[in-house]
């Protein structure tokens, strides 16, 4: 299988996917840890799985999709869709009990089984929450 590993040379100063604005792999993404929140402009869809490691979250302008899994060590955050094929996990921070937020899916609509955070869904009216755009070292 196509694995596309991203790391902190792939990102901007700010956290950013600098290589494209939307990414549609077939295969697998896997996201190194401690990148803070790993930011897509526009979408991110794989193949396979998606898998940001503990100290990484997820956040795409409109939608995330994912032929199997999403896991992410902190948030996962689109405009408007997060799915998965299977299964869906925010927040498996395992060095320290992870805060309320690092453990939300935000989006409008979310397909899949979310086995591990909290969703929040949008409505017309709500706005995605700003997360912090420093990055862990």
């Amino acid at each position: 299988m196509n694995i596309l590993k991203i790391t902190k040379a792939d990102l901007d100063e700010r956290g950013f996917y600098a290589a494209s604005e939307s990414v549609n792999f077939d295969g697998a993404i896997e996201i190194d840890g401690n990148l803070g929140w790993v930011q897509f402009r526009g979408f991110l869809r794989a193949a396979a799985g998606i898998a940001a490691k503990a100290g990484s979250g997820i956040e795409a302008g409109w939608g995330i999709k994912a032929g199997e899994g999403i896991e992410a060590g902190f948030q996962i955050s689109a405009r408007k869709a997060i799915s998965a094929k299977l299964r869906i996990f925010a927040g498996l921070c395992i060095w320290r009990v992870p805060a309320a937020t690092e453990m939300t899916i935000i989006a409008r609509e979310v397909n899949g089984s979310v086995c591990y955070g909290d969703v929040k869904l949008l409505t017309e009216t709500t706005e995605a929450p700003t997360v912090a755009r420093t990055r862990t070292s």
